[in-house]
């Protein structure tokens, strides 16, 4: 499995792991599974790690039409909605390019901040170092295999 998320409700927070070869099934299982979770809020802020990312299957047209369909249910949120992608590899900064780009023509209160590590998220996220740290040590945990 290449992806992984988990809903920290205390802390406002949706954590997605992608981890190895991604595929836009893969983006997709993880929008479906965040939004039909019990602890999901449209507000929460997001926290998108690309850490253990290997490569990418690229489908642009399908990662439009997939951030089209996201854009229809962040439009629905009050204030503006944090998104930190920790992308500290080539190949994760190409896959955050590829998705920033479809994201160009689309109004959302989405605020996207990219970043190369965990210290900067923490920071950007108003997390304490260690309390994040030891987030990720739980989810390390229970992943799946990267």
């Amino acid at each position: 499995m290449a992806h992984y998320f988990k809903i920290i409700p205390q802390h406002s927070l949706i954590y997605v792991r992608y981890s190895g070869t991604v595929t836009i099934g893969d983006y997709a299982s993880v929008v479906e599974g965040v939004a039909a979770h019990p602890d999901f809020s449209i507000e929460h802020k997001h926290l998108i790690d690309l850490t253990h990312l290997v490569r990418v299957k690229r489908e642009y047209f399908k990662v439009m039409l997939m951030q089209a369909r996201i854009a229809e249910w962040v439009a629905k949120a009050r204030s503006e909605i944090l998104s930190v992608v920790v992308a500290p590899t080539p190949e994760a900064m190409h896959a955050t390019k590829m998705v920033l780009q479809s994201w160009e023509r689309l109004d959302t209160p989405v605020v996207r901040r990219v970043i190369p590590d965990m210290e900067q998220a923490a920071s950007l996220l108003g997390l304490d170092q260690s309390m994040l740290d030891g987030i990720l040590a739980e989810i390390d945990r229970v992943a799946p295999d990267r």
